[in-house]
């Protein structure tokens, strides 16, 4: 594969999870996870090392959650409990409430980070958000960043406290949709940062 074949692919996959991530997902979003394109999008993740597993999880979440007679409402709900309400009952997808760093300073980093890239949080997030990360990292991609200045963030900024993220999820989410997606993702930047490490 193509260096600039490899990038696109990559970014799209920490775009992916960025959408997926960032607000409750509309009746439009939904209806894309049923489509033939996501079982493709699937199988080329679990292609990938270590990750059928996670997939497979993440299929079987799927499949429930689209089940359900109100899918969309009851998945928003999903939402809301576990990543609007705080701790203990819910869970914090941003960086600055996690033991390493701080809000303030997490915050402050992520706010000059976007800016080098001439990027900004949108619909008044923070800029710690998982999400906003995520797709900052897509852009540092997108943008032929080199090697260290990616993997730099990916290990400071995501692998600092994706895996207590993902932990935490999978305690408090009763449905397992959005755990199986946060395990999934997590199970992905690990990968990737040790390829930016290692190289092809």
């Amino acid at each position: 594969m193509r260096p600039d074949a490899l990038s696109h692919k990559r970014a799209v996959v920490y775009q992916w999870f960025s959408q997926l991530l960032y607000r409750e997902l509309t009746d439009k979003q939904l209806q894309t996870l049923c489509h033939r394109e996501h079982g493709q999008w699937m199988a080329s993740l679990a292609a990938l090392p270590g990750l059928p597993e996670n997939v497979a999880t993440f299929e079987r979440r799927r499949e429930y959650v689209l089940a359900r007679k109100a899918r969309q409402q009851e998945l928003a709900a999903d939402y809301a409990t576990l990543f609007l309400i705080g701790p203990p009952s819910g869970v914090s997808p941003y960086e600055g409430h996690y033991p390493h760093t701080s809000p303030a300073r997490a915050r402050q980093d992520m706010r000059r980070l976007l800016a080098q890239r001439q990027q900004a949080p949108g619909n008044n997030e923070e800029a710690d958000h998982v999400a906003i990360q995520l797709a900052l990292m897509a852009r540092l991609i997108e943008d032929n960043a080199d090697r260290e200045t990616q993997h730099h963030f990916v290990h400071a900024h995501l692998m600092s406290w994706l895996p207590l993220f993902s932990d935490c999820c999978a305690e408090r989410d009763e449905t397992g949709f959005y755990a199986a997606a946060v395990k999934l993702m997590t199970s992905f930047v690990a990968l990737d940062e040790a390829w930016l490490v290692c190289g092809d």
